[in-house]
C-alpha cells in the first residue's frame, strides 16, 4: 500500500523549492529504479542526461516553452532513446547477444519485429516509449521518497538536440522530468473510478 499511498501524492508539480536539493543516497535510488526498468527485447535503449548547470538550464528553459520546472526543480533529467544502435543488426546488438549467451534466433526475431515498424520514424518512436516506461519507474519510485515530479513533454526536440550536442541519427530526446519538493500543495487528485477504467470480458 505504500507505493499506492506515494502514488496519490504525486502531481505535475509546476515549481519546486530552489531552498531543497534531493538527498544523494535517495537519488542513486531513483537512478538505480531507472536502471532496472525492463525494455523492449531487453536493448535498453534509454540514456539518461542529468542537467545541472544552472547556465545550460537558462538555455534550455526557452526551448521547453519557459516552463517554471527548468531552473526550479533540484533534478532535471532528460531521457535519450538509442536509435542507429538499436536497429538490427547492429554492433551494440551483437554486443549484447553475446553478452547474454543469445544466438541468430533472437536476431532473426527482432529483424522480424523491426520490419513491421517500416519507417524510421516508426523506430524512433519504438525506442522513445521505452524511456516512458524509465521515466514512470523513476517518477513513481521517488514519490516514496516525498519526492515530487512533473513530466515535460513540451519542448522543441531538433532545438534542444542541437544544443545539447546529440546527433538525432544516433540518438532523439523522449521527454524531460523535473525532480524536486512542491512549494505548495496541489489540488486533490481526481481520477476516474476503477469500474470506469476497466473491462471485464
Amino acid at each position: 500500500m505504500k507505493m499506492v499511498e506515494a502514488m496519490r501524492s504525486l502531481h505535475a508539480c509546476k515549481i519546486f523549492d530552489e531552498t531543497r536539493e534531493i538527498p544523494s543516497d535517495e537519488w542513486e535510488q531513483v537512478l538505480e529504479m531507472g536502471r532496472l526498468t525492463p525494455s523492449s527485447f531487453g536493448l535498453e535503449h534509454t540514456r539518461i542526461l542529468l542537467i545541472r548547470s544552472k547556465t545550460l538550464r537558462e538555455q534550455i528553459q526557452p526551448l521547453c516553452w519557459n516552463q517554471k520546472q527548468i531552473p526550479t526543480c533540484s533534478e532535471l533529467v532528460i531521457f535519450k532513446s538509442k536509435v542507429k544502435d538499436i536497429i538490427a543488426p547492429s554492433d551494440y546488438i551483437v554486443q549484447y547477444m553475446q553478452k547474454l549467451g543469445l544466438d541468430e534466433r533472437f536476431m532473426k526475431r527482432l529483424q522480424e519485429f523491426q520490419a513491421q515498424a517500416d519507417t524510421r520514424r516508426n523506430l524512433e518512436d519504438w525506442s522513445m516509449k521505452q524511456a516512458y516506461l524509465m521515466a514512470s519507474s523513476m517518477v513513481n519510485g521517488a514519490g516514496l521518497f516525498g519526492i515530487d515530479s512533473c513530466y515535460i513533454e513540451g519542448f522543441e526536440r531538433e532545438a534542444l538536440e542541437r544544443l545539447l550536442g546529440i546527433d538525432p541519427e544516433l540518438e532523439r530526446i523522449a521527454l524531460l522530468v523535473a525532480f524536486g519538493y512542491r512549494v505548495k500543495e496541489p489540488k486533490a487528485k481526481t481520477r476516474i473510478s476503477l469500474d470506469e477504467l476497466v473491462e471485464i470480458r
